[in-house]
């Protein structure tokens, strides 16, 4: 049997739960419960104990429940062969992480112990979407595979502050200064990226023909025409980025094109195909980053019944059960989700966890 990657759970002041414990088993865990019950807050904590973030909300206010003047989520998870006890409290708009007792400044810290990922009613957005959150799926991914990656876009990131500095004041020699650690660190971050995307594409070919019966591809566009260099793209667009203030291509800038035989994905698929398309993206990341971390990787699916009619519903459901992921789903009633093996269940009713009724 496998084992569980969290085995743990407690929630103090979080959204609806004034407090919650659960002990986790290594299979499903199904969350059952009706509208606004607290289902998808429970999904949430266990976001923001992998990623320091939510995925609801942009500020960590939202997260505290009324009246208290901080929220934390705790848990035990079991990472390269031992367990890990994990703290984040939100408290204003600070995040505080410790790992095993120990103070942390970087949600990078978390993500590398609990890898999780999501997969919810607004998957929609990983197609329609702008190219931010493309990047923000794409990076995830790259950040667990390839480790070069983390420290060169940190200082990708950092020479790219200094110099849109630089640009605002109007400064071109201040600005040009920064374009060498630009380029060295952009190339580091564009070749991770390609080589993530090379290894990740035959995957969610796979599970993409078996959720959707379509060849799904996926284009890499780093930022700038791909007709040219990035030093090219810099030096033919300054006058540009000093009229604007801002850097206007780069890595920063990257999107990844998906198409579903040979067409935009956004222009060609129902609302249904959508998430089965991003089922595919997601659970295929989730088994390359499970291979490169040597453990599972938690997968928060909620509601997977919607957009759905029950074919595609049970096609879903295997692709997730084989998918070798730890699961935490929710759904509104026991027996909606055709699911062949057993599941833990829990019950959320006015922000309690419980045995179902």
């Amino acid at each position: 049997m496998l084992s569980p990657l969290l085995r743990e759970l407690r929630l103090e002041n979080f959204r609806c739960f004034t407090s919650a414990a659960l002990q986790v088993e290594p299979g499903t865990s199904l969350i059952l419960g009706e509208n606004a019950s607290g289902k998808t807050s429970l999904l949430e904590a266990i976001y923001f104990l992998g990623r320091g973030t939510s995925f609801r909300a942009s500020r960590t206010n939202p997260l505290i429940r009324h009246g208290a003047g901080s929220a934390s989520v705790f848990g035990v998870a079991d990472f390269a062969g031992s367990p890990h006890r994990i703290g984040v409290q939100a408290a204003g708009a600070s995040v505080e992480v410790r790992i095993d007792g120990q103070p942390r400044g970087s949600r990078a810290d978390l993500a590398e112990v609990l890898a999780v990922q999501l997969l919810d009613p607004m998957a929609h957005e990983l197609v329609q979407g702008a190219p931010e959150g493309r990047r923000r799926f794409l990076d995830w991914g790259v950040f667990h595979v390839e480790h070069e990656f983390l420290p060169a876009w940190q200082r990708y990131r950092r020479a790219l502050q200094q110099r849109n500095a630089a640009l605002r004041l109007g400064q071109r020699s201040a600005a040009l200064a920064w374009d060498g650690q630009l380029l060295q660190y952009a190339e580091l971050v564009d070749q991770t990226r390609k080589r993530f995307l090379e290894a990740l594409e035959p995957l969610v070919q796979d599970s993409a023909s078996r959720l959707l019966g379509h060849r799904v591809s996926m284009e890499y566009w780093p930022g700038w025409a791909r007709d040219s260099s990035f030093a090219e793209s810099l030096a033919r667009n300054l006058e540009t980025d000093l009229n604007q203030g801002v850097t206007g291509s780069g890595p920063h800038r990257a999107d990844l094109r998906i198409t579903v035989d040979d067409r935009r994905a956004r222009d060609s698929v129902s609302r249904g195909q959508e998430k089965l398309l991003v089922a595919a993206l997601t659970v295929a990341q989730g088994k390359l980053v499970a291979a490169a971390r040597g453990d599972r990787v938690i997968l928060l699916v909620d509601e997977p019944a919607a957009d759905l009619d029950q074919r595609h519903l049970a096609l879903l459901v295997s692709e997730l059960e084989q998918s070798g992921a730890q699961l935490f789903i929710t759904c509104l009633e026991q027996g909606v989700l055709p699911l062949a093996a057993p599941a833990a269940m829990f019950h959320v009713k006015h922000g309690q966890v419980g045995p179902p009724p």
